[in-house]
């Protein structure tokens, strides 16, 4: 009989040792949640999950690449001809959507408003040149591939990204994630918040390589993010106008329950839908499409379609096959074919330096172990 005891206890003693801690963990395995863990909220609040939104993203490509509405080796310009501009003809769907394009910006930066608009920015990313030669490096997208992605979509379905999430995917199979919070959900939702105290200080005042807090002068990283930078991000995520929205790169919100069930509802049943995507689209998805180390950072990074794949030290997370997605203010959700796993993990208040919680990297290595 299986017993999850070491990730209880594991759970309980970051409870206890920090009383600021508010945190959700959720867990399937063979498609039935096995946990269901939460400290300083409801099981069923919604936090905002930041780059995690990019995860359910993938989960509506790889739809339409089932559905054979989308194909990762044809011209992005063969579905959006405008994207052809300025030498991008060539560049595919795979290219795209792994962070190779050259696209995470646009020359002179981009402002919260075109992000939200979506037509302003997707007209420019259209009209901008690559910053470096498409395939020849990789930078995270920090945002705009969440646009990319949704015009992509617009394009061969004629619905918003958020709109093919809600319909085919999460409202079928009562999946608590919201891209786009409507008025009905914000009685659930919490806040963001900041890190406290002194270590927050000294990082503000000197963040790690790769990470850009404001405007960053003429950094490629700095075209990753709306004016503003990252600090700007993180408290615009609690406006009810970007809840609202919901950018699919950035601005979803979720209870560690919801992302666990999307994962797990790719490979098996959950509220009485059959499962989402065959082996074969999994395997397309999920399969590493560049691992390398960022232009601006020197980070190692790991993506298959838009999925972020575990590499060691940066995202030990799960096996070589599991798939998934973390958030800026800590989440962290995934699945993991090897042992038939789906994790889904939020927290309230960002751990430092942000990106994927230390603490729930350390729950998957016991998931997986009592496995």
């Amino acid at each position: 009989m299986l017993t999850f005891d070491p990730v209880i206890e594991a759970f309980q003693g970051y409870c206890d040792s920090d009383p600021t801690y508010c945190a959700q963990l959720a867990v399937h395995v063979n498609g039935k949640r096995v946990l269901d863990l939460n400290q300083g909220m409801e099981v069923d609040s919604l936090l905002p999950v930041f780059s995690s939104s990019k995860g359910a993203s993938a989960v509506v490509i790889a739809l339409l690449v089932q559905r054979e509405q989308l194909d990762l080796d044809a011209a992005v310009a063969s579905y959006w001809p405008e994207f052809a501009q300025q030498g991008k003809g060539a560049i595919t769907v795979r290219q795209l959507l792994s962070h190779q394009a050259g696209l995470p910006g646009v020359d002179g930066g981009f402002t919260p408003e075109e992000l939200l608009a979506h037509d302003p920015l997707a007209e420019r990313l259209a009209a901008q040149r690559p910053f470096w030669y498409p395939g020849s490096g990789v930078e995270y997208h920090a945002v705009t591939l969440g646009t990319l992605a949704d015009e992509l979509v617009r394009r061969v379905d004629g619905r918003k990204l958020a709109d093919v999430l809600h319909e085919d995917v999460t409202s079928p199979r009562g999946i608590d994630i919201w891209m786009g919070t409507p008025e009905s959900e914000d009685h659930r939702v919490l806040e963001a918040l900041p890190p406290t105290g002194e270590e927050f200080m000294a990082f503000l005042a000197n963040p790690p390589a790769g990470i850009d807090l404001g405007t960053g002068g003429d950094r490629l990283s700095s075209l990753s993010m709306p004016s503003g930078g990252l600090i700007d991000l993180f408290t615009r995520v609690n406006d009810v106008k970007f809840r609202r929205v919901g950018p699919p790169a950035a601005g979803m919100t979720a209870s560690a329950r919801g992302l666990a069930a999307l994962y797990a509802c790719l490979r098996h049943e959950v509220g009485g839908q059959a499962r989402l995507l065959s082996d074969e689209t999994i395997g397309q998805v999920s399969q590493i499409q560049v691992s390398s180390t960022d232009i601006s950072g020197g980070l190692q990074v790991r993506f298959g379609v838009m999925f972020q794949i575990p590499c060691t030290p940066r995202w030990p997370f799960g096996t070589f096959r599991a798939f998934g997605h973390d958030g800026a203010g800590g989440s962290l959700a995934f699945c993991d074919p090897t042992q038939e796993v789906a994790f889904g993990y939020t927290v309230q208040r960002l751990p430092l330096p942000g990106g994927m919680d230390a603490r729930a990297v350390e729950l998957t290595r016991l998931v997986r172990e009592s496995l």
